[in-house]
């Protein structure tokens, strides 16, 4: 399984896993510091109740005391209204307070699990040694001075359960501190010596599983290596130096190491070197071949290169006349298209003319009409002048002189109608004429269109042979590149062929037998093969060039 993991990557694997370890175990460590933390915490926090539990009891003690001095002080001096009132105020302060101190032991004794039964007992029997007192003082009369006397023979002994309570309850809570404080040492340190053992057992499993592993991976990489690192670099920088004929100790069925694919990879490089300088000359051989065939190919194109030039030369002249053909085409081409254009437009002005006269005509005639009226109503005036006799006179002469001018009028009308019908006519016919004549102007002008069009193709025909000349002549001048590539690469063949020879005799070679019957067997192969590669790149070159010759067979012609 780990001989398909990379070097690097069981490298990197074991220096993860060293870096994995250190952190588990400072994981566990702070673990385990957390722990011991968290115990010291708790029993520091047991210890402090407790000491404030001891702190409150001793207090509650010394309450006690103070209220029983008051209790004495009323007795001693209660004969004084004012100290009575004053010692029996201290009386009734200090009892309420040991009452609160002990509900309060009460309380912190319940909160860490301690039985409070002994608490509760004291408690009550100091609040029932209240009420005694303060029943017997009931019988105090400050007058009397033997009233102290009387009063503390009532309570006398009564303080004594109490205050044996007390003092049992202070010595008890400090015997039980003192136990508390070694039991709280005695969990701390079993704690300590717990988590030393599961830290230093953890650290030893983990030591244990990395010296496992690193031994797994280091004897991998050994075999992977075959050997000493040092002696598999000994032995590269002898093939480095061209030592080919050097021994390399390998283990015992050893198939897969460094050393073994060395030894594989000196073995084949000693073969191919000897190959190699067998071929050698063989490619020199081959490369004179091919510049004498390159040399031969040149001498082809040279030829055909001139007589591609002068046929180049003729088709540009041809393509010359054509090309002037064609712009004279076009140009008469447009000449007949702007005839037949004014044509029509002269046509259709001839018609606006013969509307025009037809107008005019129409226009004469009423003329004539109106002539024709004038002289009849000047006949009529004539005819009423001579009927007034002498008072018509001046008026039948304005009548006589009209007459004459409708007349003439008339006369004038009627000529001016038969030239403006004639003009009719001959403005009719003129425009028949050129109506007639535009039909013949636009097939001149398609007659030129189609030998523009034919031109046009004779153009394009032409200018097809001389790209078809152009691709022959540069296919000549490939041939002609081709071939003095081809001599260059022979010649540089050969250079290469020496340079191949002098490299190669770097190398040492091993001269026991069985290399040079294996170096015989496989060098013959590769002569021929080398010499039939390069004998084909020739021939190659050959075909390419007689192809680009071929080709020309499929231009069209024209």
């Amino acid at each position: 399984m780990l001989e398909k993991v990379s070097l690097k990557a069981k490298v990197l694997f074991l220096g993860l896993l060293v870096a994995l370890s250190l952190i588990l175990l400072s994981w566990e460590a702070v673990n385990e510091l957390s722990k011991f933390h968290d115990s010291t915490i708790h029993n520091f926090e047991k210890v402090e109740r407790n000491v404030d539990i001891l702190n409150d009891i001793t207090h509650l003690h010394v309450i006690f005391k103070s209220q029983v001095q008051s209790w004495k002080n009323i007795l001693i001096r209660g004969n004084n209204p004012k100290q009575f009132e004053k010692y029996h105020a201290q009386f009734i302060e200090y009892s309420d307070k040991v009452q609160s101190l002990l509900s309060h032991v009460i309380e912190k004794s319940l909160a860490v699990g301690k039985n409070t039964d002994e608490l509760e007992k004291t408690k009550d029997d100091h609040a029932k040694l209240k009420q005694s007192y303060l029943a017997a003082l009931q019988h105090f009369d400050s007058k009397d001075q033997q009233a102290g006397k009387k009063v503390d023979k009532m309570v006398s002994g009564i303080d004594k359960a109490t205050s044996k309570d007390m003092i049992e309850l202070a010595e008890h809570a400090e015997k039980n501190f003192e136990k508390i404080i070694e039991t709280t040492h005695k969990s701390m340190e079993e704690d300590f010596i717990e988590d030393r053992r599961s830290l230093i057992l953890f650290s030893g499993i983990e030591a244990s599983i990395i010296i496992l592993l690193m031994i797994v991976i280091f004897y991998d990489l050994f075999k992977t290596l075959g050997g000493d690192p040092r002696y598999a670099a000994h032995i590269c920088n002898q093939v480095a130096n061209g030592d080919l004929s050097i021994e390399i100790e390998l283990k015992h069925n050893d198939k897969t190491s460094l050393l073994y694919s060395i030894t594989n990879m000196k073995n084949q490089l000693a073969t191919i070197i000897h190959d190699v300088r067998s071929s050698s000359e063989a490619l020199s051989s081959a490369s004179t071949e091919v510049n004498s065939t390159a040399q031969t190919i040149a001498k082809g194109a040279s030829v055909q290169a001139a007589s591609v030039e002068e046929t180049s030369a003729s088709m540009e002249e041809m393509s010359a006349s054509i090309s002037q053909n064609n712009e004279n085409a076009g140009i008469t081409n447009g000449i007949a298209q702007q005839a037949a254009k004014e044509a029509m437009i002269g046509g259709e002005a001839v018609s606006e003319t013969v509307a025009a006269m037809q107008k005019i005509a129409e226009k004469i005639s009423v003329i004539d009409d109106i002539a024709y009226q004038t002289n009849m109503l000047a006949l009529n005036a004539a005819i009423e002048a001579g009927r007034a006799g002498d008072h018509g006179k001046g008026f039948a002469v304005v009548a006589s002189e009209v007459r004459k001018l409708a007349e003439r009028s008339q006369i004038a009308a009627q000529e001016i109608g038969e030239l403006a019908k004639d003009s009719v006519i001959r403005a009719e016919l003129a425009g028949k004429s050129l109506k007639d004549m535009v039909p013949s102007i636009n097939k001149t002008a398609d007659l030129v269109q189609e030998i523009a069009a034919a031109s046009a193709e004779q153009a394009t025909g032409v200018h097809q042979i001389n790209e078809a000349i152009a691709q022959v002549n540069q296919t000549m001048q490939h041939n002609a590149a081709a071939s003095e590539e081809l001599s260059a690469t022979s010649e540089e063949m050969n250079v290469q062929a020496l340079q191949l020879q002098e490299s190669v005799n770097f190398f040492t070679l091993e001269a026991s037998p069985q290399a040079k019957n294996k170096s015989s067997n496989s060098s013959p192969t590769i002569n021929n093969s080398l010499s039939s590669k390069t004998k084909r790149s020739a021939s190659k070159l050959i075909n390419k060039s007689s192809n680009r010759d071929d080709d020309d067979d499929k231009f069209v012609s024209y």
